[in-house]
């Protein structure tokens, strides 16, 4: 469809929509908006958990769902600020003023999301490495230390920002006047680029929910050549750990694959998208109820740390959850969470 241009007083060219354009627009970037806000709010705090409590951050597991916790926070917060961004230029009548590729590309939102969604597949498909090297080699992977959660995550975002910096240099190249200055992601990359970030968060999105069947059936496995062996404590928490990160697995493919196969194979223009879109952040946003309902560390750290407590309560953490030395290899023992940070 033509869409007609005219030249404002300001002389910069921008698109003539109808009212009903508008006021869609208006209705999705508000919806964004409170996805945005709750995706924030409900990531962040296991982030800002892991960090201030020591009990937490030396339990390896713990750093890494931290770091798929940050991803999906950090991906809230692009949609939050794309909500308010947008929100404003339609207040002032200038969300349809043309804009170049390269502006685009450098919005707040824009920014955030070339980093945060391609972040969030791949932090994804770490977490179901690493249950599928705890499963492998559970007696090898209990004496692993936290820098071993430290380098997988650490790796992880340092792998994304080199296709992201690719991304801004290809979108220099364009500076023409050509896109609406809301600016929805693939209005501020080159094309070729787009493409390969919409296919990144899908293949590996798949890739971590591929991974849990093998990893199933090597815990079945597991369980069962380690039953009876003083090694029982490990195990249960190697059990109860990967059976959580497998529900977290479901919701992956229920609210992220599905959607994302929708957005790509529906042939529905993009403004008839939004209910998909709004199916995948549903995935981000139940994280904290399954990590509460799961792991009562976590339960006491958020406690912690929205009544500003400067200590966790007390509970108690198996071994191989931390580095431990050769005489207490095959106990469990008590360690206080209320350790100052």
């Amino acid at each position: 469809m033509v869409v007609q241009l005219r030249n404002r007083s300001d002389g910069q060219w921008e698109q003539v929509q109808p009212q009903a354009v508008i006021d869609a627009n208006m209705r999705n970037f508000i919806i964004y908006g409170i996805e945005g806000l709750l995706m924030t709010l409900t990531n962040f705090p296991i982030v800002l958990s892991v960090l201030r409590y020591k009990a937490l951050r030396d339990q390896k597991e713990f750093i890494i769902v931290a770091g798929l916790a940050f991803a999906d926070g950090f991906n809230g917060f692009a949609f939050l600020a794309a909500a308010i961004g947008r929100i404003n230029q339609l207040l002032n009548s200038d969300a349809f003023v043309l804009k170049s590729r390269w502006h685009c590309g450098t919005t707040v939102w824009n920014i955030c999301w070339t980093f945060a969604n391609n972040l969030a597949g791949l932090m994804l498909l770490v977490v179901s490495i690493d249950r599928l090297i705890a499963v492998s080699i559970p007696l090898r992977y209990f004496t692993f230390t936290k820098r071993y959660a430290w380098i997988l995550v650490g790796s992880a975002f340092a792998y994304i920002c080199i296709p992201a910096t690719v991304s801004f240099v290809l979108s220099y190249q364009y500076q023409e006047p050509e896109f609406p200055a809301y600016c929805l992601v693939g209005m501020g990359m080159h094309n070729g680029y787009y493409e390969y970030f919409v296919m990144f968060h899908l293949v590996t999105s798949f890739g971590s929910v591929l991974l849990y069947g093998p990893v199933f059936f090597l815990l079945q496995k597991t369980l069962r050549r380690t039953a009876g062996t003083s090694e029982v404590n490990k195990m249960a928490r190697l059990k109860k750990v990967t059976y959580t990160l497998g529900i977290h697995t479901c919701f992956t493919f229920l609210f992220n694959m599905v959607p994302d196969l929708l957005i790509l194979y529906s042939g529905t223009p993009s403004s008839s998208q939004t209910p998909f879109y709004m199916l995948l952040n549903v995935n981000a946003m139940v994280n904290i109820l399954i990590y509460m309902f799961r792991f009562k560390e976590m339960r006491n750290g958020l406690k912690a740390l929205i009544m500003c407590r400067t200590k966790m309560s007390t509970t108690t953490v198996n071994v191989h959850s931390i580095q431990t030395n050769q005489r207490s290899r095959n106990q469990s023992i008590f360690v206080p969470s209320k350790l100052t940070y």
